[in-house]
């Protein structure tokens, strides 16, 4: 009891729950609280009602306490301060007022992987409000156009998986998955959520090069096995093989091919299962490497980054029939053999090429093999080559006509071939040259009136040669007419 002629303090408080008396004032006099008093104190005295029905004094709600929750922060915890109880505090008055965007911005500076499992676990039962508006913002906690606060998911969740996506991809592949817990979200809100999914996986594609443990890989036989991300198509929002191909794969492929990584571009296609395209970029590193001048070195790509193991797995080669060990070369035109023979061994494969494509790689194949041989001074063997190729009237004879044929079908060659037709016809006079010099060191015994025969008739395709080059003079690249002329006047070509 209290004393006579005072206020008993729990009569007082009785009063103030039950009657919800003085709201101005929320707090109980002369009995000693804690902070979770005072928090249980503020939920007993809030009540959602209609505003317009009840008197303004009266009118104490989720809204109100939000307020007070704010005002807390504001004041004891800052940027830099601890405030009372240290940071778990606030976070856990934030929690329980059902601020749940800014319990999550206020936690993470402080210790970010507690904050991203919150949140997934707060996204996971539809608490938590995501931007509208995925990876335009640079901010954990943005407010949208109606000023509800939200929290940008999908980038917190890439930020997260930086700190182990090179060791534990599978684990980077499923927190990245996560994204699309919002893909049930009303109007375009869910369909943002789902490509932004998409973008991040492939990023992670491109970043950790490791295609066949994600994407899967192609058997010599067609098999296909599985990635880390097909076998997860479900919960990204994609229902089929063709969906994941067409969304992951092939833009993966696309933004590889644009900054110029040709491996990483030829298995994504391959994966991808476009067949053609990935002779287009065979053919096109072919030529640009068989561009260069025989006197540097034969570009090399960059080759594929090594499969890696996964911890508790042992130690294995990738299969020699794989896709992965068929691309992971550094010359082209090694590559391009690879490509070519295992297209050409299954006809379920050629079908979906066309045949132009495949033809300029032959004949680009031929022309690498036509610089091996002039580069090991293998004349005989680089004539034959050239020959094969019916690109330089090598057996006009003399005939002016045909000559002017072999001109006017250059209009007609690929761009791919078009374009190293000089360095063709330059090897081509060199060849011519020397094996003319060969046969004149090889002088003496019963043969010297055929090889003199032979290198007269070479003298005479020199001649052919230079004939050729005059017609096509402005149709070959910059330096290479020269270069021709002198290599002409050296084996007597005029």
């Amino acid at each position: 009891m209290a004393p006579e002629n005072s206020l008993d303090p729990y009569k007082m408080a009785c009063y103030k729950i039950i009657g919800r008396c003085e709201l101005t004032r929320r707090t109980i006099e002369g009995i000693n609280q804690s902070s979770n008093d005072w928090l249980w104190l503020q939920f007993c005295l809030a009540r959602e009602v209609n505003r317009v029905d009840e008197v303004a004094g009266d009118v104490f709600g989720l809204d109100e306490i939000r307020e007070s929750v704010s005002e807390i922060g504001q004041r004891h915890y800052q940027k830099g301060q601890e405030g009372l109880g240290g940071y778990g505090t606030y976070f856990h008055l934030l929690i329980l007022a059902g601020m749940f965007e800014q319990a999550i911005s206020f936690l993470y500076p402080y210790t970010y992987v507690a904050a991203v499992h919150f949140a997934i676990a707060l996204n996971y039962y539809g608490l938590l409000r995501v931007s509208d508006q995925p990876g335009a913002e640079t901010d954990l906690l943005t407010y949208s156009t109606k000023d509800l606060p939200q929290i940008s998911f999908g980038r917190m969740l890439g930020y997260y998986t930086r700190d182990f996506r090179t060791g534990n991809l599978d684990a980077a592949v499923d927190y990245l998955v996560l994204i699309c817990l919002n893909i049930d979200l009303p109007g375009a809100a869910g369909k943002s959520q789902a490509a932004l999914c998409h973008e991040a996986l492939r990023e992670l594609v491109l970043e950790s090069r490791e295609f066949a443990q994600l994407l899967g890989d192609i058997h010599k036989d067609g098999t296909r096995l599985k990635g880390t991300i097909e076998q997860r198509l479900n919960l990204i929002g994609l229902s089929d093989q063709e969906m994941f191909l067409k969304t992951v794969t092939v833009q993966a492929a696309s933004i590889a091919d644009d900054n110029g990584r040709t491996t990483d571009a030829v298995l994504l296609y391959h994966l991808a299962e476009d067949y053609d395209n990935v002779i287009v970029i065979v053919n096109r590193a072919l030529s640009d490497s068989l561009a260069v001048s025989l006197s540097d070195p034969e570009p090399q790509l960059s080759p594929l980054k090594p499969r890696q193991q996964q911890q508790g797995q042992q130690q294995q080669e990738p299969s020699p029939n794989s896709s992965f060990s068929l691309t992971a070369v550094s010359e082209p035109s090694t590559l391009a053999r690879n490509m070519i023979s295992l297209y050409d061994s299954n006809p379920l494969y050629l079908a979906r090429i066309r045949p132009q494509n495949r033809q300029t790689c032959g004949i680009l194949l031929r022309l690498s093999t036509v610089r091996s041989h002039i580069f090991s001074q293998n004349w005989a063997a680089a004539l034959d080559t050239i020959a094969a190729t019916n690109l330089l009237p090598l057996a006009a004879r003399g005939s002016i006509p045909a000559i002017r044929a072999h001109a006017a079908t250059t209009n007609q060659l690929p761009q791919e071939v078009k374009r190293n037709l000089g360095n063709l016809l330059l090897w081509c006079i060199m060849a011519v040259g020397g094996q003319r010099e060969v046969l004149q060191a090889q002088k003496g015994g019963f043969e010297d009136q055929g090889r003199e025969g032979v290198r007269e008739e070479l003298k005479g395709v020199g001649r052919d040669l230079m004939c050729f080059a005059g017609l096509v003079r402005y149709r070959l690249e910059r330096g290479v007419w020269e270069a021709v002329v002198r290599a002409g006047g050296d084996v007597g070509g005029y």
